[in-house]
């Protein structure tokens, strides 16, 4: 079984520890850390940003992290994703969805600025007067 198996399945069975958590808990999480469905959006749009500057500058160093983070990536989607389902069924409201989702979030961001990333540094190895057309 690969690595990447075994961390989504961890993380799925982590994720599953969200139905455990009572209505109470789960809204204490919303007001401690101010979630909204506006702010769902704010990493995906940080890790685009942040993916593109960081290759910009220059850092080379993160070529080699650019796999552990994918799996980390990963493993926060399907935390998160688990936990909503697992939030929703045992509660079936959709306010209590928010910190599975921020979750998810954060790993779509993580996910987001590789990618940039990665998009970014193979633009800058391609030669400068080729243009490449995208199907």
């Amino acid at each position: 079984m690969s690595l990447t198996k075994r961390l989504i399945i961890l993380a799925g069975l982590v994720g599953l520890m969200f139905y455990n958590a009572s209505a109470e808990q789960l809204w204490a999480a919303v007001v401690d850390y101010q979630l909204s469905w506006y702010k769902l959006g704010v990493p995906l749009a940080w890790g685009l940003i942040l993916g593109a500057l960081v290759n910009l500058i220059g850092l080379q160093q993160l070529q080699k992290w650019l796999e552990p983070l994918t799996f980390i990536a990963a493993s926060l989607i399907t935390l998160g994703l688990t936990g909503a389902a697992a939030v929703y069924a045992a509660h079936q409201q959709g306010g209590l969805l928010l910190p599975p989702l921020m979750i998810t979030a954060v790993g779509l961001g993580l996910y987001l600025f590789v990618y940039s990333y990665a998009r970014f540094a193979a633009h800058k190895q391609s030669e400068p007067g080729e243009e490449k057309k995208e199907p």
